[in-house]
């Protein structure tokens, strides 16, 4: 038994090595799929389309168990887009950021009020 079981290992880690793969290759496709939704119209159109010829391939791999080879540079390219639109969307709310600050600086009366009033509390 144990020598069959050495006889085995290679194939054993060659299936685990597929698998370990479109296991990642498959949730890399959720996140992406999952950043999109979120983005929803803000994610650039070539992205947007890009990302979802990658997740259908992603998801026909996974489907017909590719091997390694194939799976591998697919989810790098996943993890690209993936960077790419999670810049996007740290550049999108950036730019609400600073959006929502000047609007709030150029509501302020008077410019800015540098006095500092101190008070005093008694918890009794």
């Amino acid at each position: 038994m144990v020598q069959e079981a050495e006889q085995h290992r290679g194939e054993d880690q060659a299936l685990r090595e597929a698998v370990d793969a479109r296991n990642e290759l498959d949730a890399v496709a959720y996140q992406v799929e999952r950043r999109l939704n979120e983005l929803g119209e803000a994610a650039p159109t070539h992205e947007r389309a890009r990302a979802d010829m990658l997740v259908a391939e992603a998801r026909e791999a996974v489907q017909q168990e590719a091997p390694p080879d194939k799976v591998r540079p697919l989810a790098s390219e996943l993890q690209q887009i993936l960077a790419s639109l999670a810049a996007h969307q740290a550049g999108a709310g950036q730019a609400a950021q600073d959006q929502t600050g000047a609007a709030a600086g150029a509501s302020a009366p008077g410019g800015s009020d540098d006095e500092v009033i101190d008070a005093e509390f008694d918890k009794s």
